[in-house]
């Protein structure tokens, strides 16, 4: 299902469908020479409105060279931006433009490795971010990382996590779950990819070390060090 997953998506973002658009109302806020890549809304501070969050990458052909590998040839290296906007009567207001969270497509440091942006969701007051690892060279191991963020006194905190990990060749595959507002960790170990019978589920808690707030502008790209 997972791997899917990773295909569905690397479609839909260079399957050539018609490019996305904001409302009227937050057109101001795309500048030019940016598209939008990913739309999401929810009531993010619960005052009945919905606000609206959007990923915006630059659009400059100088910034794609054609050299392999890497997604087809194509080297992508045009940044992108994470921007939050909280609705008003009027219109919207920005809360903020998170520039380091997401990688721009192409890695130099990464060159095997596929697109690791997985498009945002947001739905009962939460954002989720999510990322997918796939390297045609390096490692067998695949994931897809979801970090979901509240807001807290004007900032995004960070408050979980979602780790499903798999082997490619042996189809071992573990999850990792974080709370980071109880501080909780539930590792879930035995699962195998390809035989669903032949998993033999083995849980284990352990606690974070800190319950220090982390916030989404603190994060590193992708969420992770490198």
């Amino acid at each position: 299902m997972f791997r899917f997953l990773l295909c569905f998506h690397v479609s839909a973002l260079f399957a050539g469908e018609a490019p996305l658009t904001l409302p009227p109302a937050a057109k101001d806020h795309l500048p030019k020479g940016w598209k939008v890549l990913e739309v999401a809304s929810t009531d993010l501070n619960a005052d009945g409105l919905a606000d609206l969050v959007f990923v915006r990458e630059e659009d400059d052909p100088k910034k794609i060279v054609k050299r392999l590998p890497a997604n087809d040839g194509v080297r992508n290296y045009n940044p992108r931006v994470l921007v939050v906007l909280l609705a008003e009567a009027n219109g919207y207001r920005k809360l903020g433009e998170y520039a380091k969270l997401i990688p721009p497509a192409f890695d130099d440091e990464r060159e095997y490795c596929d697109d690791r942006f997985h498009g945002i969701t947001a739905e009962k007051g939460v954002l989720t971010v999510g990322f997918r690892y796939w390297t045609s060279w390096g490692s067998w191991w695949s994931s897809m990382e979801f970090y979901k963020f509240r807001l807290e006194s004007g900032r995004l905190r960070l408050i979980g996590s979602e780790v499903d990990a798999w082997h490619r060749s042996s189809g071992e595959r573990f999850l990792v779950s974080t709370n980071l507002l109880t501080g909780k960790v539930k590792r879930t170990a035995g699962l195998n990819e390809f035989d669903e019978a032949k998993s033999k589920p083995e849980f284990a808690w352990s606690s974070l070390p800190s319950r220090k707030p982390i916030y989404i502008e603190d994060l590193p790209p992708c969420a992770r060090e490198p």
